[in-house]
């Protein structure tokens, strides 16, 4: 892969929800994961946490082709983020995993500050009471100014930025969700901070999509590069899948 790029990975699970697929992503886990897995009692959870794990693995694999996908071990950082911890590469190798119902998606990247966030776009959900709850006041004043079609729309857009962010930085939930607003317009997507939060508004770049219509899926890029890193989209299955 390119040092300089964020590969994306996303797959529907209703396009590849076979049983075969499910067998042969199974056997890419560790014991550890087929464990977790089988933890889950719902059986839709369940393959929806065999598809992601194995599409890092073989995200993973796809940029470092000399690593098979099931010799990925992985640890935890202090607040939980999972990383890299075996085997060593000749670059260091970054990624970020994230699935809601219906679909899965990972980024990888030489980068460390990258993370991917998706959601399920429910219609059922009372934006700005939510908004009310976590979000930082500006965001709720923009909620308040639109029509419901809208705000739920824009509601699942700052929730994606949000956790995107959030992962990126490795902060889990430990940074409150209305310490920092994101501010969306047609020529780009924004970050603002509280005073007491210590970061640079310019040293990231953000993006916005939808694997499919009920889905929304955002990208957070601390790289500092200059207008953000090269994102290449991959669809799913990925060949080593479907042998």
């Amino acid at each position: 892969m390119a040092d300089d790029g964020i590969e994306l990975f996303v797959g529907l699970i209703e396009g590849i929800d076979t049983p075969v697929a499910v067998d042969t992503c199974r056997r890419l886990l560790s014991l550890d994961e087929r464990m977790r897995a089988d933890r889950f009692v719902f059986e839709r959870h369940q393959r929806q946490y065999i598809f992601a794990h194995a599409m890092l693995r073989l995200a993973l694999s796809h940029a470092a082709p000399e690593v098979a996908p099931a010799d990925w071990s992985f640890a935890a950082g202090h607040y939980g983020r999972p990383f890299v911890a075996s085997p060593r590469t000749s670059g260091a190798l970054h990624f970020s995993l994230s699935h809601a119902d219906g679909c899965v998606a990972c980024v990888v990247s030489r980068h460390e500050a990258v993370g991917v966030d998706v959601e399920t776009v429910s219609r059922r959900v009372a934006p700005l009471s939510t908004a009310l709850r976590f979000f930082a006041p500006e965001e709720v004043e923009t909620l308040r100014g639109l029509p419901e079609p809208a705000a739920i729309e824009r509601f699942f857009d700052y929730w994606t930025l949000k956790e995107a962010y959030l992962k990126a930085r490795g902060f889990g939930l430990n940074l409150p969700l209305d310490a920092f607003a994101m501010q969306i317009s047609r020529e780009a997507i924004a970050i603002s901070f509280r005073p007491d939060i210590t970061d640079d508004p310019q040293a990231w770049c953000f993006s916005l999509s939808s694997p499919s219509p009920s889905h929304r899926l955002a990208i957070a890029d601390g790289s500092r590069a200059a207008g953000g890193l090269p994102i290449t989209r991959n669809a799913w299955p990925l060949r080593e899948a479907a042998e």
